[in-house]
């Protein structure tokens, strides 16, 4: 049976929705649905209780840290990792999951193949990550095997991509992360201050974990006048060339279907 780890703060209408379809499609493939909940302002815990969830608290919040609290309190070794933003699909999801791990001990984690890049890459590589950093773990949806886990947690410091240094770690250990050809669906919209703070996060992971060296002050300035002066207006410019010939177009179609 599988376990269900849900990190949330503050997203009981998402929460609400995944949680129906895992009741109601899964239900038979899931032992349990823990949510580890920051401090939530809304009524995620009251949804999390309506659906018959584990809750845990999480104080102090990383992402790496709410994995490691959810897997500690997963009494199953198979562990989906979801967002509530993240929707399963297929009927064998599970099923054909668990097969793959019962028939691969050094299987430590399993990536859902969810675009055609994706596809092509695993297609190419017998389904077999091979660069953690790069194409490991999505948190959002993946499972990962708890006894290899017990040997290498999520790093709880990092601001982002947790999973894919976990990906590095257990890959150069010697364990296996597949590409499944399983897949899931992905929906959040994201207000502007959202976005930027998750490209922020992305940005600082992405140095860390590369050992990078952060542009100079002059490199962004001059990035940032390339951007404003000619990108931009280059982009612009493409977009308003698209809508004078869809201007036309509508202006055909009138003289056509009014005829």
């Amino acid at each position: 049976m599988i376990s269900i780890v849900i990190r949330n703060k503050n997203e009981a209408e998402a929460l609400a929705s995944i949680l129906t379809v895992l009741r109601k499609v899964y239900n038979d493939d899931i032992d349990e649905i823990i949510v580890v909940d920051n401090n939530s302002t809304d009524n995620s815990v009251e949804v999390a209780e309506r659906f018959s969830c584990k809750i845990v608290i999480i104080e102090n919040f990383t992402y790496g840290k709410a994995i490691n609290l959810g897997i500690e309190n997963a009494k199953n070794n198979l562990i989906l990792l979801l967002s509530s933003h993240a929707v399963p699909v297929g009927n064998s999801f599970f099923k054909n999951s668990v097969k793959e791990f019962i028939s691969k001990p050094s299987l430590a984690g399993m990536r859902y193949i969810n675009s055609y890049s994706n596809y092509l890459r695993a297609n190419d590589n017998n389904f077999l990550v091979n660069d953690g950093l790069k194409f490991g773990l999505m948190a959002g949806c993946a499972m990962v095997n708890k006894k290899i886990w017990q040997e290498f947690k999520f790093d709880e410091k990092l601001v982002f991509s947790e999973d894919k240094k976990w990906s590095d770690q257990v890959l150069k250990a010697g364990y296996e992360i597949m590409d499944f050809n399983e897949t899931f669906f992905y929906h959040i919209k994201r207000d502007e201050k959202s976005s930027l703070n998750r490209w922020k996060s992305e940005t600082i992971a992405h140095y860390q974990l590369h050992h990078l060296h952060y542009p100079s002050k002059i490199k962004l300035i001059a990035l940032f006048l390339f951007k404003i002066g000619f990108q931009l207006p280059k982009e612009y410019l493409g977009k308003l060339k698209y809508e004078v010939r869809l201007f036309f177009i509508k202006l055909n179609l009138k003289n056509k279907i009014n005829q």
